[in-house]
C-alpha cells in the first residue's frame, strides 16, 4: 500500500503545479488538535529526502511531527492545511525521540482525517452521502484507497467513518510544498500508546 500512494504522489506532480501552495505556517509540524499520538521530536537538524534524492524536508532540532506506518514502515506526517501527506523517515540516521518506536511499544492505532472530506456514492461526484469532518477519528478495520479519474478516488473506510459505509468516492486533496506535489486522500493512520 506504501509503495502504491508513493506512486501515486510521484505520476501526481505534474498535475500538481501551478498550485499555490497554501500557507504552511509550522513547517507541517503536529497541531495542537492532535497531540496525543505518537511523535518524533527531532533533537537536531535533519534532512529527509525524496523519492529523487532531493530534499524533501529540513528540520530543525525541536520540531515536532506525527508518526504512521509504525511499527514496521515509519513515516512523519507533514499536516498542511489543506490535508496532510507522508515522508519516509529513516528511524536509524534521523535524530529523533520517539517513545513509540521504542521496542516492544503497545501501540492502538485509529484513522484521522487531515482535512474536510465529501463521501459521495457515485464517481461523479454527484450524490454526497457523508461528510468526514477535519481531525475526525475512527477505528475499522482498515482504509483502503485506489485513484479512479479526475483526481477522484474510491475509498474504503472499513467502518472507521459515515456509519460503517462499505465504500465512496472523494475529491482528492492537492498538496504543494515547495517542488513537491502530493495528491491523494488525507487519512492516515496515527498511534497511541497503549496505557
Amino acid at each position: 500500500m506504501r509503495g502504491l500512494k508513493t506512486l501515486v504522489c510521484a505520476l501526481a506532480l505534474a498535475a500538481c503545479e501551478g498550485g499555490d501552495g497554501g500557507a504552511d505556517s509550522n513547517n507541517g509540524q503536529v497541531s495542537a488538535e492532535l497531540e496525543g499520538y505518537c511523535i518524533a521530536t527531532f533533537t537536531g537538524s535533519h534532512e529527509i529526502l525524496n523519492l529523487s534524492g532531493g530534499v524533501a524536508l529540513r528540520v530543525e532540532e525541536g520540531q515536532r511531527y506525527l508518526l504512521t506506518g509504525l511499527p514496521d514502515w515509519p513515516a512523519i506526517v507533514y499536516q498542511h492545511e489543506d490535508g496532510a501527506f507522508d515522508l519516509e523517515l529513516d528511524v536509524a540516521t534521523a535524530p529523533i525521540e520517539a517513545p513509540c518506536l521504542a521496542e516492544g511499544a503497545a501501540l492502538t492505532g485509529e484513522y484521522v482525517a487531515f482535512a474536510e472530506l465529501e463521501l459521495y456514492s457515485d464517481q461523479a461526484l454527484q450524490n454526497l452521502v457523508c461528510t468526514i469532518e477535519k481531525f475526525a477519528s475512527g477505528s475499522g478495520m482498515g482504509f483502503g484507497y485506489g485513484y479512479v479519474a479526475d483526481l477522484v478516488y474510491e475509498v474504503i473506510p472499513g467502518g472507521a467513518f459515515c456509519d460503517g459505509l462499505k465504500s465512496g468516492y472523494v475529491r482528492a486533496t492537492r498538496i504543494m510544498i515547495g517542488d513537491m506535489g502530493h495528491v491523494g486522500v488525507p487519512i492516515w493512520q496515527l498511534f497511541k500508546l497503549q496505557e
